[in-house]
């Protein structure tokens, strides 16, 4: 039987993707808008008016509905953002805010703004998302050229390839993938629930026949996330670990087949990975 918080999770989460799969990249490229026509002002007024409800007027995520919601809203006064194009443990670029917000994040509560407000818009609210985080004005903590592992503009994705596939299933027991994420990506792997985030609630890792990937299910937003890892999460940055090319791409590859198709019903049910976070014991 399902719950009036698995119902309300349900709702959210086709919202975020059904609206995110309607947006492309070139919403993304409109050449009219630029940072230098960023207004604080304006995103302040566009921030308060569309995501206090979640985010919390001071952008800690101090709201009720907080709680209900999986994964929770992000603390932004940390400066913690997960999908990036830089290193682990560095500040995001203004152009990886602006694409969260502009796709958000498939299923998840995060919906995406890029069709309700402009390009130009959207690089307001980036703005005034970085003032609400003491590290975006340290100049000493902003990143460098070497800190970018990910150029969007310039990543293209190898084809699938049988031999891809095979060696993809190696390197994701080389790398020991399957301790966290089950050999069959099912987020059931023995260290699975002994693991915590960064703010001491429980991680709840992916599930890779799920299907779903909040950063994007394109096999470039995979390689993205994968050589960044996920701040404040378990989940590492391989950009070291892996650095054969081909590799990578077999991995990413050798995850995004684990994807299973299921009938409507399954995700009515109560799935581990969507129980709420709770401390690690």
């Amino acid at each position: 039987m399902m719950n009036a918080r698995t119902i309300s999770l349900l709702a959210c989460m086709l919202a975020a993707w059904a609206s995110a799969s309607c947006l492309s990249s070139a919403q993304l490229k409109d050449e009219s808008a630029s940072w230098d026509s960023a207004n604080l002002a304006e995103g302040r007024g566009l921030y308060n008016a569309v995501c206090t409800g979640c985010h919390g007027v001071n952008g800690r995520a101090e709201v009720a509905v907080t709680k209900s919601l999986f994964p929770r809203a992000r603390d932004l006064t940390l400066g913690v953002y997960r999908f990036r194009t830089t290193a682990s443990g560095t500040l995001p670029l203004k152009r990886d805010i602006l694409r969260t917000l502009t796709l958000g994040l498939p299923g998840t509560a995060m919906p995406s703004w890029g069709e309700q407000l402009s390009k130009q818009q959207l690089m307001s609210v980036v703005i005034y998302l970085q003032s609400l985080a003491p590290d975006f004005l340290d100049e000493d903590l902003q990143p460098e050229e070497d800190d970018i592992l990910v150029n969007p503009d310039t990543l293209k994705a190898p084809p699938s390839t049988p031999e891809l596939l095979a060696r993809g299933r190696e390197v994701y027991k080389e790398l020991k993938c399957f301790d966290c994420h089950g050999d069959e990506g099912r987020a059931d792997g023995p260290s699975a629930k002994g693991l915590k985030n960064e703010d001491g609630l429980r991680a709840q890792l992916f599930d890779f026949t799920y299907g779903i990937y909040k950063g994007g299910n394109k096999p470039t937003d995979v390689y993205r996330t994968f050589m960044t890892g996920l701040d404040g999460t378990p989940m590492p940055s391989y950009a070291d670990s892996v650095p054969e090319e081909r590799d990578r791409w077999a991995l990413v590859y050798h995850c995004l087949s684990l994807n299973r198709k299921r009938g409507f019903w399954f995700y009515l049910s109560e799935r581990p990975t969507w129980n709420e976070p709770t401390e690690a014991e």
